[in-house]
């Protein structure tokens, strides 16, 4: 049984993540919500305000409260995670980009950097989400690489258990690549992208849901990908980022931060293996 983590501290701000994380759940047939706080210290209001934001979602989604006391916000977080299996970590981003942590936030960022399973981000500016019984879409974001790629299972999976149908996209540049004779190299480009793009799509298991391939061109690539989300419309982007420590924007990647910080919708991130300092 799927279930979302929304960790909150009392702040407007956190609870962005609140409608997007019970959209989601909603969407499974067995998904629920656990809305965890932490505290270094007993502070009443805080328990106040996650059993008042869960009355606000029981109507849609099963909700859970939890408050861990004398923990940091980080530690805290990735105990809850590894503590039953299932759990996904869904949570809001500031969206600001420049110096360290200022993308994420300092706690964000140390969640991301260790945690390897499925990460859901809502950024700043996310819109409403997707409710049960509306028609839902998953942007699966490629560029031919195997780094890339690798959220491709991880899509498929997400696809098929929210009900989602995909788009598979990557975004071509004009003015990159190797090119015929007379030929304009974004021609050379777009067609590689859409043969590797329908191999994909033919591989791209998304149970009984419709699998679509586009390439998309713009520049920088991160405009290109949420303005496509955004025209679709899309209910969730998925990435693959590598998580490495240090600034924010390598902590996400560079294209995965810029599409946190501008998407339409929540970016679904996923990556291998913890950081190794």
């Amino acid at each position: 049984m799927p279930t979302f983590v929304v960790p909150l501290d009392g702040s407007i701000f956190a609870e962005r993540a609140l409608r997007p994380a019970a959209a989601l759940a909603a969407r499974h047939a067995s998904g629920r919500v656990l809305l965890l706080g932490c505290s270094r210290s007993e502070d009443p209001r805080i328990q106040a305000r996650l059993d008042d934001r869960a009355e606000l979602l029981r109507d849609l989604v099963e909700v859970d409260v939890r408050l861990l006391e004398g923990v940091g916000p980080a530690e805290g977080i990735l105990q809850t995670l590894a503590a039953e299996e299932g759990r996904v970590l869904c949570m809001a981003t500031h969206g600001r980009s420049g110096l360290r942590s200022a993308l994420l936030g300092s706690t964000a960022e140390a969640v991301l950097c260790r945690v390897t399973d499925p990460v859901v981000l809502v950024g700043p500016a996310v819109a409403n989400p997707v409710l049960p019984g509306e028609r839902a879409r998953l942007v699966a974001c490629s560029d031919g690489s195997p780094f890339a790629d690798a959220i491709l299972p991880t899509a498929a999976r997400w696809a098929a258990e929210q009900d989602m149908d995909t788009w598979l996209v990557e975004v071509v540049t004009p003015d990159e690549g190797v090119h015929a004779p007379g030929e304009p190299p974004v021609v050379e480009l777009r067609r590689a992208a859409e043969a590797r793009l329908d191999a994909l799509a033919r591989r791209f298991d998304a149970g009984d849901r419709s699998v679509q391939a586009e390439v998309l061109h713009g520049t920088p690539s991160s405009r290109a990908i949420c303005r496509f989300a955004a025209d679709l419309p899309a209910s969730l982007i998925a990435m693959a980022t590598h998580g490495r420590t240090g600034l924010a924007r390598t902590a996400l990647g560079s294209v995965a931060a810029d599409v946190t910080r501008t998407a339409p919708c929540p970016v679904l991130l996923h990556r291998s293996t913890p950081d190794r300092g």
